[in-house]
């Protein structure tokens, strides 16, 4: 398949599951309101950030080796299968020795807590490794589907925003929540298991090959973990900022994902273009490729910032509810760095796919160093503003670091990336045509 025709069903089978994750995003966050999200999403973050550890990157490790055929898919899949559930095994383990180190929190939160982490890390690592083995066959409609189908159904269970619910039933709706990582996950081994039985019998890769695939994770790793905290540390801040209250934490969490959001199209394209730069084809038009679509995102930005600033206010607490009535500024001040984002989501998977880790690690520890000082001298005085301008000072450095090494690879204009076309329309007009 071509990468056009790649790229448009990976839009739209990608944005089909981003949608579902938005919906429970939206339902989730007007039952709980924006003191309740902040502090459950907090704690999702803490979890994401353990499961960035204890997943390994195998995720990219398996899309590498995988789409340049190194190692067969079914020599993966039990290997990675039984690492989900080590890992949600030491992540409960984990969450066991922090009630022992900490006595602040009461003993009746340890099996919640540990059933929390159990569900979200084995879930989320079945998640990141089965959507990696689907996408090296150009796999994206079953994946995202499925993923899909589970999340409306959270959605259709939580209650209604205006519904009078009991502590109890709103214990039962943060249990279900983090429950449903664990079941996207299994159902998505399970259907690998049904929908790839022709590949051959299920089995471990040869022992070389395990070292070389670990090595290349652990690379990986050392790059995600650092995007993590880049992307993440400055909740740090501003819960133990002593000018924010939950409620500011709780809408900042929410600009951030709105963020994230925005980033799921860079994603779906970067999701394609490093399996296809892994595979060594059409390396030379990707780059193209890359540079075109910065020139669309580019306008694509502007627009939303435009509506941000218009409407932005109202839009918000139209659609999250009153409580989160401080969205608009910090979304206006962090725009620009979730531009630079999704410019910098595109040269990270070429770079991987090149084989290039270390471009990806060295602009993360710059990005991290300016987020960490920024936040720590900023923070605690000026809020979550303060968090926002940080955060986009440190990812547009993050990008400016990319793509000096990107044009040095090329030899190409820095401006190629940032002046529009007339041209690009013709083939944004050619991708939806074909679709």
């Amino acid at each position: 398949m071509n990468f056009k025709k790649l790229l448009a069903q990976s839009i739209i089978w990608r944005g089909f599951y981003f949608f579902s994750v938005l919906l429970v995003n939206v339902f989730l966050s007007r039952y709980l309101q924006a003191a309740g999200t902040g502090n459950i999403y907090f704690l999702t973050v803490i979890f994401s950030f353990m499961q960035t550890l204890l997943g390994l990157s195998l995720d990219a490790g398996i899309t590498y080796f995988a789409s340049a055929q190194i190692i067969q898919r079914n020599k993966l899949i039990s290997l990675v299968g039984l690492w989900s559930f080590v890992a949600g095994i030491i992540m409960m383990g984990l969450v066991y020795f922090f009630f022992l180190a900490d006595h602040s929190i009461a003993n009746a939160y340890l099996w919640p807590y540990a059933l929390y982490g159990f569900c979200y890390v084995c879930g989320q690592s079945f998640m990141n490794y089965l959507t990696a083995l689907y996408y090296t066959r150009e796999n994206y409609f079953l994946p995202n589907f499925l993923l899909s189908l589970v999340n409306f159904a959270f959605v259709l269970i939580i209650p209604g925003k205006d519904a009078i619910t009991s502590n109890d039933e709103t214990q039962r709706i943060i249990y279900l929540y983090f429950f449903v990582f664990l079941l996207s996950g299994i159902i998505l081994f399970i259907s690998f298991l049904i929908t790839n039985r022709k590949e051959g019998t299920v089995g471990l890769p040869a022992k070389e090959m395990v070292l070389r695939f670990l090595k290349y994770s652990l690379t990986a790793l050392a790059a995600n973990v650092i995007f993590f905290l880049v992307y993440r540390i400055d909740y740090l801040f501003v819960k133990a900022s002593p000018v924010c209250t939950d409620a500011d934490l709780g809408n900042y969490i929410q600009v951030s994902k709105l963020g994230q959001m925005m980033l799921v199209v860079p994603q779906i394209i970067a999701s394609v273009v490093f399996p296809r730069t892994a595979s060594g084809i059409e390396r030379q038009r990707l780059s193209n490729s890359i540079m075109l679509i910065a020139r669309l995102f580019s306008q694509l930005f502007l627009g939303v910032f435009i509506i941000v600033l218009v409407i932005g206010n109202y839009l918000f607490m139209y659609v999250f509810g009153a409580s989160f009535n401080k969205m608009q500024l910090p979304m206006l001040v962090i725009l620009p760095g979730i531009f630079s984002l999704s410019v910098l989501a595109l040269l990270s998977a070429y770079f991987s796919g090149v084989d290039k880790l270390r471009v990806n690690v060295r602009g993360a520890i710059l990005a991290l160093v300016i987020m960490v000082v920024g936040d720590f001298l900023f923070v605690p005085r000026f809020g979550i503003v303060a968090a926002a301008l940080i955060s986009t000072i440190s990812y547009v450095v993050n990008l400016g670091y990319s793509l000096f090494v990107f044009n040095k690879d090329h030899d190409i204009h820095f401006f190629d990336f940032f002046r529009w076309r007339k041209q690009d329309y013709y083939w944004l007009r050619t991708l939806m045509v074909k679709r």
